[in-house]
C-alpha cells in the first residue's frame, strides 16, 4: 500500500490528466450523438433540454473562456499560498499542499471542463439538422466547476492557517507511527530492541548490497524483505535508516544465506530519491513541525503563541513515537529472526525535536514552558524507563535556558512545571 502511494505522489499529475481524458471522451460522445442520432435525441429529451447549433457555439465559446480564466485564477492563487508557505512556515512544507487530492481535482475539474467545450466548440457545425444536447451538458459542468472553484476558495483559507497546517502534519506522522506497527501476516511479529540479535555467522554466508545512487531513502519495503527471507531461509539486515542521505557505494541491505544465493536484485525494495517523504519517515514529519515552531518564534515572526501549539503537538507525537523505545526493529517469523532494520534511540530522536528549539528559543520563558508541557504529555503515556529519559532530558533543556532574563514570577512558573514532570515520574 505504501509503495502505491509513493508512486501516486511522484505522478500526481495523472489526476488532472485523468479528468481531461475523461471529458475529451465524453466531449466525443456527446457530439457523436448530436451529429449521427440527432433525430433519435429529439425524440427521447425533453424540448427544453436542447439548444439551437449558433447558441450552442455561443456557450461553448464563453464556456470555455470563463473556465480557462477560473485555471489562471486558480494557479494564481496556488502561487500565493505557496509563497506563504515557504516564507512564513517552511519550505518543507510545500510538498504538503502541491500534492494534496483537493488541489489536483479542482484543476482537473476545471481542465475537464474547459477540454470537453473546446473539444464540442471544435466539432459542432452549423450544417447540422437538429438541435443539440452538447451545450446542455456543457452548462451542468460549469455549475459544477462553479462549485468546486467556492470550495477551492474555502480550502486555501484553511489551508494557509498555521494551526490547521500544523494539526494535519501531527496526523500524517502520527498515521506513519500506527503503520510502523503494523504486520500484514499473521505468522510476522514486530519487535523492537536496544540492541541487535546475535546473528550465527558460522552458518551463514554473507553478501553485501551498496547504494547505486546519491539522495535519501524515502522508502524500505519491509514486508517483501520479510517474505523474501522466509522464502529463502534468508536474515536480511537493513543497514540504513529511514530518511539517511546516502551516496553511491554506501552499504544499504546485508544478506545472510546458507546455500546459495537467490537471484533477486535488493536494490528494488529501497526507494532512494531527492527528497524525504513522510510516508515511512516518522522523524520527517516531526521536522516539519519543528521548523515550523522555530519559523514561529524567529524575529522576524515573532508569533510565540504558534510556537507553543507546535510544542504540544510535538508533545503529542512523542508520546507515541517514544512507545517504540529502541535501536532496532526486528521482524521475525516462528523459526527465527528475518528482517533486522535500525532505527533512532528515544534519546536521540528528542535531541533532534528539541536542540534547535531550545538554542532559538533560549531565552522565552513561553517556549520553556511550552517545553515541559510536552514533556508532561510525554511523560503520562510511558513507561517508567522513557519517563526517565524524558527527566533527563529535561533537565538539559532547563540548564540550556538562559534564566538570567527571567522574573521571579517566570521562575515560580517553571518550578511548577518541574515539579508536575517529577511527580508524575515518581509515582
Amino acid at each position: 500500500m505504501i509503495e502505491w502511494v509513493l508512486k501516486v505522489r511522484k505522478n500526481i499529475w495523472l489526476i488532472p490528466s485523468a479528468y481531461c481524458i475523461v471529458s475529451s471522451f465524453l466531449a466525443g460522445f456527446i457530439i457523436w450523438i448530436d451529429t449521427a442520432h440527432g433525430d433519435k435525441v429529439e425524440a427521447v429529451v425533453p424540448a427544453n433540454l436542447l439548444i439551437s447549433v449558433s447558441l450552442a457555439q455561443t456557450i461553448f465559446a464563453t464556456i470555455s473562456a470563463a473556465l480557462l480564466t477560473m485555471i489562471t485564477i486558480t494557479f494564481s492563487t496556488i502561487m500565493v499560498v505557496l509563497t506563504t508557505y515557504s516564507s512564513q512556515f517552511s519550505p518543507r512544507t510545500l510538498s504538503d499542499f502541491i500534492t494534496n487530492k483537493v488541489t489536483m481535482r479542482v484543476l482537473g475539474v476545471y481542465m475537464g471542463g474547459f477540454m470537453y467545450s473546446i473539444l464540442s466548440l471544435l466539432f459542432m457545425r452549423e450544417d447540422l439538422e437538429y438541435e443539440v444536447l452538447g451545450a446542455t451538458i456543457a452548462v451542468l459542468f460549469s455549475i459544477v466547476c462553479l462549485a468546486f472553484f467556492a470550495y477551492f476558495i474555502h480550502f486555501v483559507a484553511t489551508s494557509i492557517q498555521v494551526n490547521k497546517l500544523i494539526s494535519d502534519l501531527t496526523r500524517q506522522t502520527l498515521e506513519t507511527v500506527k503503520d510502523r506497527k503494523k504486520t500484514k501476516k499473521r505468522n510476522e511479529r514486530i519487535t523492537i530492541a536496544k540492541t541487535k540479535p546475535e546473528i550465527p555467522l558460522h552458518l551463514y554466508s554473507k553478501k553485501e548490497f551498496k547504494s547505486e545512487s546519491f539522495g535519501y531513502i524515502q522508502l524500505i519495503e519491509y514486508h517483501h524483505l520479510y517474505n523474501l527471507a522466509r522464502k529463502h531461509n534468508l536474515v536480511i539486515e537493513v543497514n540504513q535508516l529511514i530518511g539517511a542521505f546516502i551516496t553511491e557505494n554506501k552499504p544499504l541491505i546485508t544478506v545472510y544465506y546458507q546455500k546459495k544465493f537467490p537471484h533477486v536484485n535488493m536494490h528494488k525494495f529501497v526507494e532512494v530519491g531527492v527528497e524525504r517523504t513522510i510516508l515511512q519517515d516518522v522523524e520527517f514529519g516531526i521536522r516539519k513541525v519543528v521548523e515550523v515552531t522555530l519559523r514561529a518564534i524567529s524575529p522576524g515572526i515573532n508569533d510565540p503563541n504558534t510556537a507553543i501549539d507546535g510544542l504540544l503537538h510535538l508533545g503529542r507525537l512523542l508520546a507515541d513515537v517514544c512507545k517504540q523505545d529502541g535501536c532496532y526493529t526486528i521482524y521475525s517469523d516462528e523459526s527465527g529472526v528475518k528482517v533486522i532494520a535500525p532505527q533512532k534511540p528515544i534519546e536521540d530522536v528528542l535531541y533532534a525535536t528539541f536542540y534547535q528549539i531550545c538554542h532559538y528559543g533560549r531565552e522565552d520563558i513561553s517556549v520553556l514552558l511550552a517545553a515541559y508541557d510536552a514533556f508532561i504529555l510525554i511523560a503520562e503515556e510511558n513507561d517508567k524507563s522513557v519517563q526517565k529519559e524524558i527527566w533527563h532530558f529535561s533537565q538539559y533543556i532547563s540548564e540550556s535556558f538562559n534564566k538570567n532574563v527571567l522574573h521571579q514570577k517566570d521562575l515560580k512558573y517553571l518550578k511548577g512545571k518541574m515539579n508536575q514532570l517529577r511527580s508524575i515520574i515518581e509515582d
